[in-house]
C-alpha cells in the first residue's frame, strides 16, 4: 500500500511537469503536486578509510541537555503545521485535491533522503526551503571552521493516515495527530551524517552539536519548532 502511494505521488508530479505545472485556483478543482527539478547528486557518500584521524570541532550551542533545549510540544508544533500545511491525505484520491502544493525532495549535495518506510519525500514549499537553509548553514559552518564537505540525512517527511496507523503498531510514542501529516515537518538524523570528503572526518558528537547550533538559531529567529528525539536519533522540525 505504501509503495503504491509513493508511486502514485510520483506519477502525479510527472503529469504536472508535462502540463507546465498549471492549476486552477477554484476551490474543489484539481491541484498540482510540484516536483523539485534541482539537479541531483545521487551518489552515495564516499566510504571512509578505517583508522583515520577523527577531528573534534567546537560548537556554540547553549548549555544544557539537548532534549531540554529542544522541547516544543506536539501541540505547539501541530498549530504551526495546520496553519502552514496541506489537508492530511487520507487516501490517494485526496492527493489530487490539495489546497497547497507539495515539493518532492531528492538526495542532493546538501542532504541525503533516506529510504522511508512510513513517509514519502514531500514537503510544502515553505518547509522544503527551511530544510535547504538548515542544510546549507550546516555545511557552510563546518567549512568555515576548518572542516570539509558534509551533508545531512533526512529520515522522515510526509505521512498519510495509513502510514501513521502502520507506524503506531510498532511505535507506542507515535501519535495519530502527527505533524508529518501536513507536509510541514521533517526529521534530520543527529546520529548519522554523510562525510563527502574522507580526508577530514569529524566526530559524530561534534556534528550533532553543530546541527543543534544551527537548528537553535533558526528556532530562535522564529523559523521553526523542534524536538530532540533520543530514541529515534533525530531532530523533529516543523516550519513556522
Amino acid at each position: 500500500m505504501q509503495k503504491f502511494l509513493l508511486t502514485s505521488l510520483m506519477l502525479i508530479a510527472a503529469i504536472v511537469a508535462v502540463s507546465s505545472c498549471t492549476h486552477s485556483d477554484n476551490d474543489g478543482q484539481v491541484k498540482y503536486v510540484l516536483s523539485d527539478d534541482t539537479p541531483l547528486d545521487t551518489a552515495a557518500a564516499p566510504k571512509l578509510p578505517k583508522g583515520g584521524p577523527v577531528h573534534e570541532m567546537k560548537s556554540r550551542i547553549v548549555d544544557g541537555r539537548l532534549k531540554d533545549i529542544f522541547n516544543d510540544s506536539n501541540h505547539t508544533q501541530l498549530r504551526a503545521a495546520v496553519a502552514n500545511g496541506i489537508d492530511p491525505i487520507v487516501d490517494l484520491r485526496s492527493a489530487f485535491y490539495l489546497k497547497r502544493p507539495l515539493v518532492k525532495l531528492n538526495t542532493c549535495k546538501l542532504y541525503y533522503v533516506a529510504t522511508m518506510k512510513d513517509s514519502a519525500p514531500y514537503l510544502v514549499p515553505k518547509a522544503a526551503n527551511l530544510l535547504k537553509q538548515i542544510a546549507t548553514a550546516f555545511a557552510d559552518t563546518i567549512v568555515a571552521r576548518g572542516g570539509k564537505a558534509y551533508r545531512l540525512r533526512v529520515t522522515s517527511m510526509l505521512r498519510t493516515d495509513y502510514s501513521v496507523a502502520q507506524l503506531q503498531q510498532r511505535n507506542r510514542n507515535a501519535t495519530s495527530q502527527s505533524c508529518h501529516r501536513y507536509g510541514t515537518t521533517f526529521d534530520i538524523s543527529w546520529s548519522k551524517f554523510d562525510c563527502m570528503d574522507p580526508s577530514y572526518q569529524i566526530s559524530q558528537e561534534s556534528l550533532k552539536n553543530i546541527l543543534a547550533e544551527i537548528i537553535y538559531d533558526f528556532r530562535a529567529r522564529g523559523k521553526c519548532y523542534a524536538i530532540f528525539e533520543t530514541r529515534q536519533g533525530c531532530f523533529h522540525v516543523t516550519v513556522r
